[in-house]
């Protein structure tokens, strides 16, 4: 193992990472991040940009101590004078670049701009999925530019684990080999996102397959009534049986028109599954949201499309049914999910959460994500993808899958010890701060 590094002597600005989406798995990425990074060097200083519309500060706890974590906004807006703009960020490292000022003449009260030709490393997660254009090309397009300015300040940039592709345009699969062959390292998250870096660079070294970083994520009790209630209800030996419903899937995708193709009618198979698993005795269905966004984006919200779904069944199987309010962040819900004895959801994060703790999950796919962060728990069979399945066929595949639940909590006890491993010794081998920028003070020349 390395030798830990002090504060003083590594800077780190981590991108694709938030704590204020409304979205618990980019929570958790954020979380894990910064957990992965300080294993390596404890006492780094960690800047999060990219972050909200103002600069501030993220607050989380970590190891038991609360923590907070400077952040610093990039703008994309019509208007090109608003401060934190990236089209103002890109013009000064541009003009940096090209007449070799120093940094604080240049960065004056653009401390995005400080962040980034102070730092000694870029770390970009990209919000796990969205080194794509699955999401529509515009979200791809404000990714490049972030990436791409930042790799412009000439220091070291690592592409944490992640999902690349699919690309479905050209200008996608241009923009991607851009950023990929100026990038120092690429983790990925899954084995088909090695075969497509490679594909658009050849093959290389620098790629290297790494999980998931939230496995490592540490659950937290939250202390509320609610909570107390599921542990009692455990205590009696009931088993529960959690379901994560995508607010996206459920109002048909950012179109709502069906925008991932999915061959299933998503919002009956829900139903579907809460009859099932509440029409059985001994058992509790609990709906664990994992998307709870602000009112402007309720096309994504997870609770509303979970209330909604439980409106409209039988009484009785309304009566075992529980929805987790919001009010619980990633750690707390990573929690209440491991009370569950059997989970299954369409957000992969929320799997995660389950998986990471030896429960045996379904993940409800509408990408081919799944399937590789399955497969490196060696569990890529509880994957259902929806785009190809009828409700009789998952809801068949669900009950296999749950039938199996011993097999697949043996399997997990074996690989999820493995992957946190892997996890918290990704950086090994990687260089001292030293060598990994010669000079905070002056950008280098234009690479050519």
């Amino acid at each position: 193992m390395n030798k830990p590094l002090s504060s003083p002597e590594i800077s780190i600005v981590l991108l694709g990472a938030s704590f204020v989406t409304g979205n618990l798995g980019v929570n958790a990425l954020a979380w894990s991040s910064i957990k992965v990074i300080r294993n390596r060097w404890p006492g780094a200083r960690i800047v999060l940009v990219g972050v909200s519309r103002n600069p501030g500060y993220a607050e989380i706890k970590m190891d038991g101590r609360d923590e907070a974590f400077l952040t610093w906004p990039v703008r994309y807006c019509t208007n090109l004078l608003a401060s934190h703009h990236i089209a103002r960020l890109w013009l000064a490292v541009v003009v940096c670049r090209l007449f070799r000022l120093p940094r604080q003449r240049l960065a004056g009260n653009n401390s995005t701009l400080g962040e980034l030709l102070r730092c000694d490393l870029v770390c970009d997660i990209t919000g796990g999925d969205s080194f794509s254009d699955i999401y529509g090309l515009s979200r791809l397009f404000r990714g490049y530019l972030l990436k791409r300015t930042c790799q412009m300040t000439g220091k070291p940039f690592i592409l944490l684990p992640q999902t690349y592709g699919p690309f479905k345009s050209s200008l996608a699969r241009r923009l991607a080999r851009i950023i990929l062959e100026r990038t120092a390292t690429i983790y990925s998250r899954d084995q088909e996102g090695i075969a497509v870096v490679e594909e658009l660079t050849g093959p290389s070294r620098k790629v290297k397959l790494c999980p998931d970083v939230a496995f490592i994520m540490e659950p937290v009790r939250p202390v509320t009534g609610h909570i107390a209630h599921l542990e009692q209800f455990k205590a009696t030996g009931q088993r529960l049986i959690g379901l994560n419903i995508s607010g996206l899937l459920y109002h048909g995708g950012y179109t709502r028109d069906n925008m991932f193709g999915l061959a299933c009618n998503y919002p009956a198979l829900v139903r579907e599954i809460i009859s099932f698993f509440a029409g059985q005795a001994n058992l509790q269905v609990l709906l664990v949201p994992h998307v709870l966004p602000d009112a402007d984006f309720a096309v994504e919200d997870d609770l509303v499309a979970a209330q909604h779904a439980v409106q409209g069944l039988p009484s009785e199987i309304q009566s075992k049914v529980t929805i987790l309010e919001r009010g619980y962040d990633q750690n707390e819900t990573k929690y209440v999910i491991g009370l569950c004895d059997f989970f299954l959801g369409a957000r992969m994060h929320a799997t995660i959460a389950a998986l990471s703790q030896g429960i045996p999950a379904v993940a409800m796919a509408y990408s081919r994500k799944f399937t590789g962060v399955f497969a490196t728990a060696g569990v890529a069979d509880c994957v259902l993808d929806l785009r190809t399945l009828t409700n009789d066929q998952v809801l068949h595949g669900i009950m296999t899958t749950y039938r199996r639940r011993e097999e697949l909590r043996a399997v997990l006890a074996k690989t999820v010890p493995e992957l946190k491993n892997l996890l918290f010794h990704m950086f090994d081998g990687i260089r001292e701060p030293a060598a990994l920028s010669d000079n905070r003070e002056v950008l280098p020349a234009f690479r050519r």
